[in-house]
């Protein structure tokens, strides 16, 4: 379950949302298509994975057909980047494409709950979560190989999602612990409340991570022209380290929720600060994507524990609306900066994704999330 969950989101997050970002030189050579344009197709598909992730929760009951339309999603809208003649069937792909990772980490938090023992749930969450480390390093490979034909690259990552997705569905040994089809799980606005500041950290911290998601790729590649090569690898290098992710249930345990937080936030938002200043030095560049997809996702490991401890009776629901906070902020982070791409200097518009990162820690100071894992699962115990 662990290693077919970790496959569908480094095939869902990775791949289908943010291969995104990294082909997106190509994009633009091809469509002709500028910062603007660029940045609000990247916010629509944050969106979808919101819209995604609310539908998700009106079928927590049904985990499997989740996950499937995870799949389903993310693989017809691969396809369509790949046949896309124009930057409006682009732009609907790249969309429905993010969707499948609004499916499907809160398809997985439910196959985990009733697949993993309550003590190693905690760690498995986060090492399913780190998945989207080794999609993006699999997107470089594919980048590479079809530098001249990134199609079909695209059309490899639609059959490597759709793999993904059946491989998930195999594994789950509670196949039959879905409920009978009757009405959505219904889901109340206090049950959600003890989440309030975990949000607010979640919105700034998305904001400031989209810099790099939609422009790191595109910065570094302006700052050295004609060696494409080199921010190809440096966005594989960006995905080795964001298998590091899966240590934030170890840094939880080791410390507290909120110095995890406080950690994973500061260090992604000076990692941001430092591409933008310097997108076209090696050993700068490199050592900032490392030190960012590291912290993201981690950062993201964080939120589900954060979801898990605060709110244990509605884990599924809460990871969502964390994760949804964190895409409308990537939305609006994506958004805004490719209008101030037209404008400013890459130097000053990665600064203020850096500051966004900065405040995200003011939230965290305002909430108490260090439930004990004991006592979390008391409360998740029948």
């Amino acid at each position: 379950m662990v290693a077919s969950g970790m496959a569908l989101i480094a095939a869902t997050y990775g791949l289908a949302r943010f291969g995104y970002g990294l082909f997106l030189p190509r994009f633009s050579e091809t469509f002709q298509m500028g910062s603007a344009t660029a940045g609000f197709i990247q916010a629509g598909s944050f969106l979808s994975f919101c819209l995604a992730a609310v539908l998700a929760l009106r079928l927590a009951a049904r985990p499997r057909l989740v996950v499937m339309c995870a799949g389903i999603t993310a693989a017809l809208g691969s396809t369509g980047v790949a046949v896309a003649p124009n930057v409006d069937v682009l732009g609907m792909s790249v969309v429905l494409a993010g969707a499948g990772a609004g499916f499907a980490t809160p398809g997985l938090v439910t196959f985990i709950e009733r697949n993993i023992a309550p003590a190693r749930q905690e760690s498995a969450q986060t090492i399913v979560n780190a998945g989207t480390g080794a999609g993006i390093v699999v997107a470089g490979i594919l980048m590479l190989l079809t530098t001249d034909q990134w199609r079909l690259g695209w059309v490899a990552i639609a059959a490597l999602v759709a793999m993904a997705a059946i491989a998930t569905l195999r594994a789950d040994r509670a196949a039959g612990r879905d409920r009978a089809v009757g009405p959505p799980s219904q889901v109340r606005a206090r049950e959600l409340a003890p989440l309030a500041w975990p949000i607010a950290a979640a919105v700034l911290a998305g904001a400031s991570s989209a810099a790099i998601w939609t422009f790191g790729r595109t910065v570094m590649a302006v700052s050295r022209p004609g060696e494409e090569t080199y921010s190809i690898l440096a966005w594989m290098v960006l995905g080795a380290f964001g298998v590091l992710g899966a240590t934030a249930g170890k840094i939880v345990k080791a410390w507290s929720l909120r110095t995890a937080w406080n950690l994973t936030s500061l260090a992604m938002a000076g990692a941001t600060v430092v591409l933008g200043v310097a997108p076209g030095s090696p050993f700068t560049a490199y050592t900032s994507v490392a030190l960012f997809a590291a912290s993201y996702t981690a950062l993201c490991g964080v939120l589900i524990i954060w979801a898990v401890r605060l709110v244990p009776d509605r884990a599924a629901e809460g990871t969502a609306a964390l994760f949804i906070a964190l895409a409308i902020g990537q939305a609006l982070g994506s958004a805004t900066l490719g209008v101030l791409f037209a404008y400013v200097s890459p130097v000053l518009a990665f600064t203020v994704a850096g500051i966004l990162g900065i405040l995200a820690v003011l939230p965290a100071a305002k909430c108490r999330p260090d439930t004990s894992s004991r006592s979390a699962q008391r409360q998740r115990t029948p």
